[in-house]
């Protein structure tokens, strides 16, 4: 896959507004560093949206080797569930990589602001998606983000160019999505660290390294 060079010690932060891809792409990345035989924390953060977690693919994660860091399950979705007692060590003291699911609006962000001040190294990156109504124009799309990292108390350091259509997804819009990020990525002043695309789709050589997704996630009426 070739992955963006970071401080494995460093625990990795995806956000992303909702619909993005960035649970998706959260496990796709744990997946493929637990198979490259690193030692993987999934920290579950999200407790936005209900219906897409992370936690939800708990056994077949663990079965990897990826750790879990997620809510009780009884109170995962109520309004205010409690930020695990092992998200601090996890994000302070990672071992091996640590990677957090993190909420994708300003309101799901602020749950890691009180972690800020003792994070003195990570990566915070935000999955892009154009195919979705509040993240299709860049100006918007940049707007929201630094919303989100601003309720975080955290500063972005790249984007995921995470453009989908689901199953009809196709390398033309991989593609159009790719330029879509750039020109996010160029209005906030990062890089475009990866592109995440369905296993199906083939996509030409490009400069950023490609994870290839196997989709996990279902609506909750599939």
């Amino acid at each position: 896959m070739g992955m963006p060079e970071f401080e494995s010690r460093s625990p990795l932060i995806i956000t992303g507004a909702f619909g993005s891809g960035k649970t998706e792409c959260a496990m796709g990345l744990a997946a493929e560093w637990a198979r490259e035989g690193e030692w993987v924390t999934l920290v579950d953060l999200d407790f936005v949206n209900p219906y897409f977690r992370a936690q939800d693919h708990r056994a077949a994660l663990e079965g990897l080797g990826v750790e879990i860091i997620a809510p009780e399950t009884r109170v995962a979705a109520i309004d205010a569930p409690s930020v695990p007692p092992a998200t601090r060590s996890a994000l302070l003291h990672p071992r091996g990589r640590t990677i957090v699911d993190l909420g994708g609006d300003p309101a799901g962000a602020v749950v890691i602001a009180q972690f800020a001040p003792e994070l003195s190294h990570y990566e915070l990156w935000a999955a892009h998606n154009i195919f979705r109504p509040t993240t299709a124009e860049p100006a918007a799309a940049a707007a929201l983000l630094r919303a989100i990292t601003g309720a975080a108390r955290l500063q972005l350091s790249g984007l995921i160019a995470a453009s989908h259509l689901g199953p009809e997804t196709t390398a033309e819009d991989v593609l159009a999505g790719l330029e879509g990020t750039r020109a996010v990525a160029s209005l906030l002043g990062v890089p475009v660290v990866l592109v995440s695309a369905p296993a199906w789709v083939r996509l030409p050589a490009l400069e950023e390294p490609v994870l290839a997704i196997t989709p996990r996630l279902r609506k909750p009426w599939e």
